[in-house]
């Protein structure tokens, strides 16, 4: 009986030293049980990005064009005096304009936000420089090598890998390492030398009392709601909003001075009347139109008739024509390009102006609308 109640008084009094090894075991068991944290892979990098820009050139005009429309890339590059070109890059919203110096084999391509050197020879370049935006400095460093002729190349490095033709220049960049507006300046240097190595065909006939137009398109002083010009050109257009969706006009060319109504009452539907002029832009199943006439100085009983294939760029108020005798970008702010006057008078690029105004007036941009 003694040596029972002795066991239990033992086992009593050794309990809570049990008890305390027995936790500290459970705990390092647990601990030594808990799998490793498994390591979270980092967020993927972004996707490289592809593009297939469809190229036109005019060796007549000596200027090239490329773009994505689905990619919202667009550059364009044209000769205005020899070894010098002026370019025009437009990447989503964003518009940029710069100019390319040629020297020997260097090229050299400068502008807003823009400074990249082309240098090499006898077909292999080297492409480095910077090109900034939204703030954003981005490194740019590709090699450039002779594919077949003058106007196919193997474009790569610095996250760019692209092959051109004289139709085409198409492949695939990364955004993490190159901007769009990077990719539109490398795709420029690339027209200029197309620019250069273009010849035109015996064929061609030479351009002909061709004029170059950039008329900037701004909120309206004074009288107009809306105005537009280009004082080289000499070509003044004006708005003042009277009602919903109609507006008057005042188109000054020279010393010519229209004055009318131009209104958007139907559905992608927008009409110019101005004395003799009586011009509409109309869309038909997913393209645009321009038809009418337009009184001009010096054509054929005081008018010159009007039937142009407009096309939308972006879904965003820009657009662009491209016939014979007339050439004319279109974005919100403004409208540039090159005009046969014997074809087209000032007066037409003057009411298509209107128009397009117009357009964008009651059309505005949402992108670009306050919050």
């Amino acid at each position: 009986m003694i040596k029972f109640l002795s066991a239990v008084l033992l086992a009593v009094s050794a309990s809570p030293v049990f008890s305390f090894d027995l936790q500290s075991v459970d705990v390092s068991a647990l601990k030594a049980l808990e799998p490793a944290a498994a390591a979270v892979p980092d967020a993927d990098k972004a996707a490289s990005q592809f593009v297939w820009m469809s190229v036109r050139n005019n060796p007549s005009w000596k200027e090239a064009e490329a773009n994505d429309w689905g990619a919202r890339i667009e550059a364009r590059v044209k000769e205005t005096f020899k070894d010098s070109y002026s370019v025009s890059l437009r990447t989503d919203l964003d518009s940029s304009w710069a100019s390319i110096r040629k020297s020997g084999s260097y090229y050299s391509l400068s502008g807003s936000g823009l400074f990249l050197n082309m240098s090499g020879s006898n077909g292999s370049y080297f492409v480095n420089g910077t090109v900034t935006e939204n703030g954003r400095m981005t490194q740019v460093s590709v090699n450039v090598s002779k594919r077949f002729d003058d106007f196919s190349y193997n474009v790569f490095g610095s996250g760019l890998s692209l092959y051109t033709d004289k139709n085409s220049i198409n492949g695939n960049y990364d955004p993490e390492r190159l901007s769009k507006k990077a990719v539109a300046a490398v795709t420029s240097l690339l027209l200029a030398v197309q620019v250069e190595k273009g010849q035109p065909r015996p064929e061609e006939k030479a351009v002909k009392n061709t004029e170059r137009v950039w008329l900037t398109i701004r909120p309206g002083f004074g009288w107009n709601t809306v105005e537009a010009s280009d004082p080289f050109a000499r070509i003044e257009v004006g708005l003042r909003k009277i009602f919903d969706k109609e507006y008057d006009a005042e188109i000054e060319t020279d010393n010519n001075r229209q004055r009318g109504r131009v209104s958007g009452f139907f559905s992608r539907r927008y009409e110019l009347r101005a004395g003799r002029t009586d011009l509409r832009m109309e869309e038909w199943a997913g393209r645009w139109e321009i038809t009418g006439r337009v009184q001009v100085q010096g054509g054929v009983n005081g008018e010159q008739a009007v039937r142009l294939e407009m096309r939308d760029r972006f879904g965003d108020g820009s657009f662009y024509i491209w016939e014979d005798g007339i050439r004319l970008n279109i974005d919100r702010n403004g409208i540039s390009g090159d005009v046969d006057t014997e074809v087209y008078p000032k007066e037409v690029v003057g009411a298509i102006t209107a128009l397009v105004m117009t357009y964008q007036q009651i059309n505005p941009n949402q992108a670009q609308q306050p919050r």
